[in-house]
């Protein structure tokens, strides 16, 4: 079932990376301070936000893109047990679930090479209407470290939600070769 779930994600992922074009895109890198990795993705350029406020998670990044946004967290494990896809899906599942804006059955989730990928819509009513969010997570684990890729798009078109995809199924999670960005 496992390699079932694997290989159909995978088949997904191309069909979006071959339907989505990313021309729009560039190359961007977000470097890790001080654990000597970083990850690399095709998304379109990110206009990076304000610093993380004090007793957030720990945020390396946050940025946006008009309706788009990325946010990156590395911080030790949140839950005991193995850097497993398994085990970190296990402990991140929760915490979403407590977002009162989440519709719970809109969740789903699938083990990809570069992780976990986590697949969410949102919804907040205002006094303007109903407003939407289609955001996906990439979870996984690295020098002893848990990271949460963190994409959205408000208000998303079906282009958008394909777009979403490609941009997620293209991390690349990597050594970082820059010697500075190592603390000493």
């Amino acid at each position: 079932m496992k390699n079932l779930l694997k290989a159909t994600a995978n088949a997904l992922a191309m069909v979006f990376l071959l339907t989505c074009s990313t021309a729009w895109g560039e190359e961007q890198t977000i470097r890790v301070p001080g654990e000597g990795w970083r990850i690399r993705f095709e998304a379109p350029k990110l206009l990076p936000g304000p610093a993380p406020a004090p007793g957030e998670r720990q945020r390396v990044f946050y940025g946006s893109a008009g309706l788009f946004q990325l946010t990156f967290f590395v911080e030790p494990p949140r839950c005991g047990g193995p850097d497993t896809d398994e085990n970190i899906y296990a402990c991140f599942l929760p915490n979403l679930l407590k977002n009162p804006y989440i519709v719970s059955d809109s969740v789903r989730a699938n083990t990809v090479p570069n992780g976990v990928q986590v697949m969410a819509l949102s919804r907040v009513q205002t006094e303007r209407g109903t407003g939407t969010n289609f955001s996906m997570h990439l979870l996984f684990a690295r020098r002893g470290k848990w990271a949460d890729v963190h994409a959205s798009f408000a208000s998303p078109t079906k282009d958008d939600v394909r777009a979403l995809a490609a941009i997620v199924s293209s991390i690349k999670i990597e050594d970082d070769p820059e010697p500075a960005a190592v603390a000493p």
